[in-house]
């Protein structure tokens, strides 16, 4: 008996400590803690209520949980089927026995008082006929008594971590934030955290600019393309939070808006969705907007991102208008520096300003001359490429580079001393080739004489060859010039092979200059336009030139797409130009106005943008 005792008690104290352990939510302890108390007593239906007050001053009992599953509306209320002296015996006394009400029952209950005492549960185990006797009972009741407790001081251990380790990731993430230099940065480092954080496919950050939301931070994307659908219904999106000022939830929201939220599901179907709005203050500045398909977002993890929210907003305000374009935060901060003292504050001090700012305006619109710079080269119309005439040896050559030619000037020699030999071995072939055909001749022997007289003509025809590779050995000048490349005379014994270029002579007559006029400006030129042109050889002359030629050919400098365009000198040039110097051409287009000229690449840059 005493065996059976003592295995009872490891029994329960097992459940006991697995009650008491558990990790899941309040849901779903009761359950378990009603059943696992009722299967321990051996009872045939254990229903768990909690006290709630009644508004005309007495007081209700919910039914909180219930083993086995049956419906909720079959099951007894508490003062009909327990009588009022053992509800009254169990809040004193947290234990007590007695007879149901309902006949046939007995009946044993449990007092519980749970979150600090505010509330009070009570949990009745209807027992058979053959159940344990009274003694029994209110010992397993005893022994589970405390479970509740426990697991909510675990349960309160684990917010408590759970609480801290949000507030240190919070912590750790607005230090990231503070080290960026930029907002978008800041932005795309706050939506990626959150989607690695929260387990979310996507999340989004949409901010103020301009008085409108803009999407300007997608997580594991650096680049957005601000012209899609998705785009717009995720601004549209945070602007229904915004608006509303209260965090929406889809789906669920209530009573809340959500008309963009569910047309942004019907095109990405993201399964679950959560904006919050982001104040400072009243100033709505964004939203943020986040997406789980697997499930919904909590109401603990509703209020951790809250808290991130109001955590990182005064930083990101500030990255934010510390990231605005120049002339937005020029403007702004030099109204702010100006003394409070030059600010016009009466009605003629604000006329003069007004009229400042008309002469201003009248002084942009004044036309003036307007150029096109481009960076200019000078080239020539004649070049000669002078190769080796056949595979041979540098032996001399008289030019230096940058050397002037005169056209038949002899540019380089090859050796030809191999030729020599090569030309008297062949002539002394040549001999005895004839001596052999003669001999054959005059003993009748016609086939071996013809076949030297074969002979004899291969090798006059390699004779040939040889005596044109010496009359070619020295290659000669075409035209009058320059040599611009090459210098044989530095390598000379080198071997050249037959093809190979071995030096370039530019004409130093009928040079002209080509401009590299970009794309952007090509539209404002046009042909007979003056141009003036300075060489980096001597910055201080200005030439004066006309554009005879655009030609119709893109070609790419320095990453930009470039026309080249033909000038040529209105007078002759100096003696010292030469091919392939560079310098600056400036292409006299007209007159045009000061605003025209500071605007008007920002203005071609909205058109293209927006395609206006």
């Amino acid at each position: 008996m005493s065996q059976d005792v003592v295995t009872l008690a490891k029994e329960r104290w097992q459940q006991w400590v697995q009650v008491s352990r558990f990790a899941g939510a309040p849901d779903e302890f009761w359950p378990l803690f009603t059943r696992t108390v009722t299967q321990a007593l051996g009872g045939e239906l254990g229903i768990c209520y909690a006290r709630n007050s009644d508004p005309e001053g007495g007081e209700r009992w919910q039914v909180v949980a219930h083993w086995p599953g049956v419906p909720v509306e079959q099951l007894p209320a508490l003062t009909k089927s327990v009588a009022a002296a053992v509800i009254e015996e169990t809040r004193s006394c947290g234990i007590a026995h007695g007879v149901s009400l309902l006949g046939g029952w007995r009946v044993g209950l449990m007092g519980i008082r749970v979150e600090e005492e505010r509330t009070f549960l009570l949990l009745a185990v209807h027992l058979g006929a053959g159940a344990l006797p009274e003694m029994e009972v209110r010992q397993g009741l005893a022994t589970f008594q405390s479970a509740p407790n426990v697991y909510e001081l675990h349960r309160q251990v684990r917010l408590g971590e759970r609480d801290a380790l949000r507030l240190a990731q919070a912590i750790e993430l607005l230090g990231r934030v503070l080290s960026s230099d930029h907002f978008d940065k800041a932005a795309l480092i706050v939506v990626n955290d959150l989607a690695e954080r929260f387990a979310c496919e996507t999340v989004s950050m949409t901010w103020q600019r301009g008085g409108n939301l803009s999407l300007c931070a997608l997580s594991h994307s650096e680049k957005i393309d601000r012209r899609s659908a998705l785009t717009a219904l995720l601004e549209e999106a945070g602007q229904e939070a915004l608006t509303q000022g209260v965090e929406v939830v889809w789906p669920g929201s209530g009573k809340v808006v959500v008309i963009a939220h569910e047309r942004y599901a019907e095109m990405q179907r993201p399964g679950h969705l959560l904006t919050l709005p982001i104040f400072i203050g009243e100033q709505p500045l964004g939203s943020l907007t986040l997406e789980r398909q697997l499930m919904g977002f909590s109401h603990s993890e509703q209020w951790a991102l809250r808290m991130l929210a109001d955590l990182l907003v005064t930083p990101l305000s500030l990255l934010e208008g510390r990231s605005r374009p120049l002339w937005r935060r020029l403007s702004v901060e030099t109204w702010r520096s100006v003394d409070n003292r030059f600010k016009p504050t009466t009605r003629a001090g604000k006329n003069v300003a007004m009229g400042l700012v008309v002469l201003l305006l009248g002084i942009l619109m004044i036309p003036v001359p307007y150029s096109i710079s481009a960076t200019a080269i000078v080239k020539t119309d004649t070049m000669a490429f002078i190769g080796a005439p056949f595979d041979g040896y540098l032996e001399s050559s008289p030019l230096t580079l940058g050397g002037a030619v005169v056209a038949g000037e002899v540019v380089f020699s090859l050796a030809t001393r191999e030729l020599i030999l090569e030309k008297a071995s062949i002539l002394a072939d040549i001999a005895q080739y004839q001596r052999e055909a003669e001999k054959r001749r005059g003993a009748g022997q016609m086939p071996e004489m013809q076949i030297a007289e074969a002979q004899v003509a291969q090798a006059q025809a390699r004779l040939k060859l040889v005596e044109y590779r010496l009359d070619n050995a020295q290659s000669h000048s075409p035209i009058d010039g320059v040599l611009v490349e090459g210098e044989p005379a530095k390598n000379l014994g080198g071997a050249v092979r037959r093809g190979d270029v071995v030096v370039k002579i530019a004409s130093v007559s009928g040079l002209y200059v080509e401009a590299a006029v970009r794309e952007h400006d090509v539209t404002q030129i046009a042909y007979g336009q003056p141009v003036r042109l300075t060489l980096l050889a001597n910055p201080a002359m200005t030439y004066a030139m006309t554009l005879k030629r655009i030609i119709p050919a893109a070609t790419v400098k320095e990453g930009e797409n470039t026309f080249p365009s033909r000038a040529e000198p209105n007078e002759a040039v100096p003696d010292w130009w030469r091919p392939g110097m560079s310098g600056v051409a400036k292409i006299d287009v007209g007159y045009r106005s000061l605003f025209w000229i500071a605007t008007h690449r920002l203005v071609d840059y909205f058109r293209m943008l927006f395609w206006f």
